[in-house]
């Protein structure tokens, strides 16, 4: 869920905003009815940023679509005879 919070009330809660932020909130944070910030907590930050990191790698992302059509085609194989390939 995003809010909407002033930078001035934003600076006044800044340190109770921790607890106020659940994994799928943003606080948009506005000057003068602009928005310049957005506040979300880190793990939706770094889960972002992965996600960001994959689409943008040709190759990862090309893999991820592939993994993707297989688990739609129900082409998956079972961990232990994907271990047993290997030949380890």
């Amino acid at each position: 869920m995003v809010k909407q919070m002033s930078i001035s009330e934003t600076r006044k809660r800044i340190t109770s905003l921790e607890d106020e932020l659940s994994y799928d909130d943003t606080i948009l944070v506005t000057n003068h009815g602009k928005e310049v910030f957005a506040i979300l907590r880190w793990d939706t930050y770094e889960s972002i940023a992965e996600t960001l990191e994959i689409i943008s790698d040709e190759e990862t992302f090309s893999d991820f679509k592939k993994g993707l059509l297989q688990i739609q085609n129900n082409e998956l194989i079972d961990f232990d005879e994907f271990v047993k390939t290997l030949n380890v």
